[in-house]
């Protein structure tokens, strides 16, 4: 398949503040080392203005209030896209733990905005066993134009469910999920390697930190899979 000309837009999709690294971060420095310009998009970035007090998630990284949540983790998802060479970018959408500041209405219209010249975009495809990646992924879902979607197996959910069974969501207009057709180097890995270690809040929650089997280095060796719509011709390899 044509890999897409440097210069070229792509934005990955992100429910939470480390999703798309954890999931495609090797692929992610591989388009970038290629001339690509990447986007992480984090929807449910949180109200870094908001006194809430911290959902169960976030009380149990250590945080006091939903601001407090926020502003810290987009500080660990800048410095880990810095490893990448990407761009972050945040909505103030809440996730499960708190309101949502906004409805399915409010995110379409926020997500459509940040897409402009964009080439290509990577949305959470399996297993989405989250609540909150299920309840984004079906307010993007039927909205955005196919042609320019792919469709990223979640890391580490996918590696701990032992497959990737694509999500009902997804399952009329989407193939199988594969390798991308160039895999990412080591170098690359390494880069995702470096870069999930940037969010210390967590990794502990995730059961990563100091675990050769789950952690960092045992993710960044994972394949990284991503499932095409039939007839889409134009995948960054």
């Amino acid at each position: 398949m044509a890999t897409l000309p440097p210069g070229r837009k792509i934005v990955v999709v992100s429910p939470h503040s480390d999703d798309a690294v954890l999931s495609l971060g090797a692929a992610i420095a591989s388009w970038v080392r290629r001339g690509a310009v990447v986007e992480l998009l984090t929807v449910l970035a949180l109200d870094p203005e908001s006194s809430t007090p911290a959902g169960g998630w976030d009380g149990r990284a250590g945080f006091a209030t939903e601001g407090e949540a926020a502003a810290r983790r987009r500080d660990e998802d800048r410095r880990a896209c810095a490893v990448l060479g990407a761009s972050p970018s945040w909505l103030p959408f809440g996730s499960v733990d708190y309101e949502r500041h906004g409805d399915e209405e409010d995110v379409r219209a926020a997500v459509a905005g940040r897409l402009a010249g964009t080439a290509l975009v990577l949305l959470p495809g399996a297993p989405l066993s989250h609540p909150d990646h299920e309840w984004l992924v079906r307010a993007l879902a039927g909205v955005l134009d196919r042609e320019l979607v792919g469709l990223y197996a979640e890391q580490p959910y996918t590696r701990r469910a032992g497959g990737v069974p694509l999500s009902p969501v997804w399952l009329e207009v989407a193939g199988a999920f594969a390798e991308l057709e160039h895999a990412p180097t080591v170098r690359d890995r390494v880069a995702k390697w470096r870069a999930i270690r940037r969010y210390a809040s967590q990794l502990p929650l995730l059961a990563m930190r100091r675990s050769l089997r789950r952690g960092p280095l045992a993710l960044a060796l994972e394949p990284e899979l991503v499932a095409w719509p039939a007839g889409r011709d134009r995948r960054p390899g």
